[in-house]
C-alpha cells in the first residue's frame, strides 16, 4: 500500500516538472503571412515544438495559462523551406516588426532570436 502511495507521488512530481517544460506559447494579433495572402488580427497557438491552432482571433481558442506574445503591429509568417504555418506542422516561425524586419526567430518552438 506505501508502495502505490509513493508511486502516485512520483507520478504527479514527474508531471509537474514537465509540465514547464512545454509550455504553450501564443503570437496574439500580429498579421499571418501565407505566401501572398494576409490574415490580420491572427493567433498561433505553440505547443511543444508544434504549432497547435492557427487562424483570425475570433475564431481560434486562446489557451488560459499560456503565454502571450503581443504581435499587434507586427506580422508572423513561417520561417525555412515550408512557406505554411498550419496547425501540426514545426514551430519554425519569424515575427516581423511593421517594417517586415525580423524582430524574432522561433525554432521548433523556442526564440532563438
Amino acid at each position: 500500500m506505501r508502495l502505490i502511495s509513493m508511486s502516485i507521488v512520483l507520478a504527479l512530481l514527474t508531471g509537474c516538472a514537465n509540465s514547464g517544460a512545454d509550455r504553450v506559447t501564443v503570437i496574439v494579433g500580429a498579421a499571418l503571412v501565407a505566401g501572398t495572402a494576409e490574415v490580420p488580427d491572427a493567433v498561433v497557438v505553440i505547443d511543444g515544438k508544434r504549432i497547435r491552432a492557427v487562424g483570425p482571433r475570433p475564431m481560434t481558442p486562446i489557451p488560459q495559462d499560456s503565454q502571450r506574445i503581443d504581435g499587434t503591429g507586427r506580422y508572423v509568417k513561417a520561417d525555412g523551406p515550408v512557406t505554411e504555418t498550419a496547425a501540426g506542422q514545426l514551430a519554425d516561425l519569424v515575427l516581423l516588426d511593421k517594417d517586415r524586419k525580423i524582430e524574432r526567430r522561433m525554432v521548433e518552438g523556442k526564440w532563438v532570436q
